[in-house]
Parts: structure tokens; C-alpha cells; sequence
């Protein structure tokens, strides 16, 4: 009888590259190729594989597609801020990475997290065993992690050390890729899963290639990059690099995932695009808290924190020494990516083919942050019907 060959990314939406289906495969038989566009798809040796369909098994992104996590009434929903005004400063929103990753730092358990390489300008899955690389782990990161061989390393780490549990933080679709890998592995009880509210995954190629470009301009290599400098309040946040010193404006790259042009095509199909995840706990910021807590909004940033399982449920109460918070609801918290994903732009292919054919420069100049009045209208609509339920 032939062997079944498994389908993992026929089609580009329905694939986020999370890499699950590469760790579970028991042959090695799965890698992952840039393409086009710089983005890291599934290649399967069918000359290894053995149709054992493991992968197909923890792709939770085309699972979720079909069948989103059900609306769990179990949920809870909380505003919280870390009572360390210096955590709040240096953090995205109200600093519950940090608070969460203390509780596990503090007793020798395991953290994985995504951190900002200057070795390779790429984003990693790190494990952390300290707070000075923790602290190098914070603030938001446009570019898509290039996971390789995160899952494993974490994987082996539990099983060497039967004894630890371990927190992991990343979007959606890596978070839930991961949930099911552990399951199949029966190593889920021993995690702490924490997953974002994500405005999409950009091509981390691109971003090499973009600060390529600034760094050969300015004669050096980058020492440090923000996506979300908190220097005039959470609302208004900053992006930068630093070049021997000098701030470089990296406005141009902010600009294409704010507009989504350099989002993944699954960003745009994505099932984690709403309050039930499969992960114990969501983290993000509250937006638009001023509206329904004013006496608890803060300028430096107010963390939304979303409690799916008892298990998420009790790292909450763990951390509360350390934290302000409020009981919120789903009507209060919702924001846009919460309630659907990021529209594809109706210019992405233009976008992609100027890239190729044009360069850097060029998409600089013509891909500029705007907002067409009629996507802001179907927002605001979106949230107005939403909030009189």
C-alpha cells in the first residue's frame, strides 16, 4: 500500500510556520525554506518520510481554522500593571512578561521567550535562565521569529530535567503549534503557556535586508533596536535603531506591518485573532482602557491579561504581590485584534513585486503609513455592535 503523504502547506494561508510538524516528525524528514518573500515554509523528503501523518496531527493553525476554541465561560479577563514603575517604563504595556517570567526565574524553572538577536538581526525562541536576559527579552519585536530548532531545545530541557516546569511566551500560532506538540509528548502539564495579542508575523528576511541597507549607509552595525519606546507615553510610542550612538529612524519598516504589507499570508486567515486561545494565558495591551477604567489607566501602559485555565489561573494568583489589577469583561477589553486579523491589503502583491523588482529604497518612498477611512469605519462599527451585546 502507498504511504500517505501528509499536505502541510498547499496553501500559504493556512500555514504560520510555527514548526511543530518539523519537531514531531520522527524521521527528520521536514525542513523549513525561505521563499519569495522571505518567510520560512515546510519542505517534506519524501524520500525520509514514512506517512506516519505526526505532522498533519499538531498543525494546530489549520485545525483552528476549521474549528476556533470554543467560547469558554471559565475565562477571566484582568487590566494589571507591575507596582515596579521601572518594569512598567521598560515594558510594552504593564509588564506582566516580566512578572510572570520572576516567578519561574526565582525558582530555577525554565523561560522560553523571544529575544532580539545583533548577532544574526533576527528574532529567536530563547531560553532564559536569568533576569538580565530576561530583560533583554522585552518589548514588542515586527519581525517573525525564525524558531529552527526552539521546540527541541525546550523538548529535551523538560525531559532532562523532570523535575522543572516551564513559561513560554509567543504568538498565537507558535503558542498553539507548541500546545499540541506538548501534548503529544505528554509533557503539557509541566508548561505555562502565554501567548500575545498579535498584529501579525513580518518576514524577518525583509528586516534583514531593510537594516542591511541602514547599516551600510551609516558605516556600522545597529547596538540596539525598539519597536515601541515608551519616551512620550504608551500611546505614542517610538521606533528607532541605534548606530555608534546615532538614533536611525526605522519608521519605513514600522509602516509595512502597521499596514500589514509585510505580514505572512496566514496573518490574515489567523484563529487566534480572538479572546479563547489554547494557551493558559493571553497577555497585551489594554487599549482604550481610559474609556472603561480611567482611575486605573496609566501613560506608561496597562496590560490586558486573559486567563483560559486553572493552570494560567494560578500563576495570576501567584503574581499577585506584585501587581495591580482589576476584574474587566469581554465587552470591555475587545480591540481590533481581538476581534478579527489584520485586512490584507488589496496592494500586497504590488507591494512584494516592487520589493524585487524595485529595492528598498524605492518601497520606502511610495509604502508610507495611512489609513483608509472606510477600514476605520467597519472598525468602529465592528467594536459599536460588539459593545451592545
Amino acid at each position: 500500500m502507498d504511504k500517505r503523504k501528509p499536505n502541510l502547506c498547499e496553501n500559504k494561508e493556512e500555514c504560520c510556520g510555527c514548526t511543530a510538524c518539523a519537531t514531531v516528525c520522527p524521521k527528520q524528514a521536514i525542513t523549513f525554506d525561505y521563499d519569495m518573500e522571505g518567510f520560512l515554509y515546510p519542505r517534506i523528503d519524501f524520500t525520509k518520510c514514512v506517512g506516519c501523518m505526526k505532522c498533519e496531527a499538531v498543525c494546530a493553525f489549520k485545525k483552528d481554522i476549521k474549528t476556533p476554541t470554543p467560547e469558554d465561560a471559565k475565562t477571566k479577563i484582568f487590566a494589571a500593571k507591575s507596582r515596579n514603575k521601572d518594569v512598567v517604563a521598560n515594558s510594552s504595556s504593564g509588564g506582566m512578561f516580566t512578572v510572570f517570567s520572576d516567578a519561574f526565574l526565582e525558582r530555577d524553572d525554565i523561560v522560553a521567550a523571544c529575544q532580539y538577536s545583533y548577532e544574526t538581526d533576527s528574532v529567536v525562541l530563547s531560553i532564559i535562565s536569568d533576569k538580565e536576559s530576561r530583560d533583554k527579552a522585552r518589548g514588542s519585536k515586527y519581525i517573525q521569529a525564525e524558531l529552527k530548532d526552539s521546540f527541541n531545545n525546550l523538548i529535551d530541557l523538560l525531559r532532562k530535567h523532570s523535575e522543572k516546569k516551564a513559561l513560554v511566551f509567543g504568538t498565537g500560532c507558535q503558542i498553539a503549534g507548541l500546545n499540541l506538540l506538548l501534548e503529544s509528548m505528554h509533557l503539557r502539564d509541566r508548561v505555562v503557556l502565554v501567548d500575545l495579542i498579535c498584529h501579525g508575523a513580518a518576514s524577518s528576511n525583509l528586516w534583514k535586508n531593510y537594516i542591511y541597507k541602514i547599516e551600510s549607509e551609516q558605516g556600522d552595525s545597529i547596538s540596539y533596536v525598539t519597536f515601541k519606546n515608551k519616551r512620550n507615553g504608551w500611546e505614542y510610542p517610538s521606533v528607532f535603531a541605534l548606530i555608534d550612538g546615532k538614533e536611525i529612524s526605522i519608521k519605513a519598516y514600522s509602516d509595512w506591518f502597521y499596514m500589514g504589507w509585510s505580514l505572512r499570508e496566514s496573518c490574515y486567515k489567523c484563529p487566534y485573532t480572538r479572546i479563547d486561545r489554547r494557551s493558559d494565558i493571553t497577555i497585551g495591551d489594554y487599549w482604550g482602557i481610559q474609556n472603561v477604567m480611567p482611575e486605573f489607566y496609566d501613560r506608561m501602559g496597562v496590560s490586558l491579561v486573559i486567563v483560559h485555565t486553572e493552570r494560567g489561573m494560578e500563576l495570576f494568583n501567584n503574581v499577585r504581590y506584585a501587581i495591580d489589577s482589576r476584574l474587566s469583561n469581554r465587552k470591555d477589553c475587545l480591540q481590533p485584534r481581538l476581534i478579527s486579523p489584520q485586512l490584507r491589503p488589496r496592494d500586497r502583491e504590488f507591494f512584494w513585486s516592487d520589493m524585487q523588482e524595485k529595492g528598498i529604497e524605492y518601497c520606502i518612498e511610495k509604502y508610507i503609513e495611512h489609513y483608509d477611512t472606510s477600514i476605520k469605519e467597519k472598525i468602529k462599527e465592528c467594536l459599536k455592535r460588539l459593545l451592545k451585546i
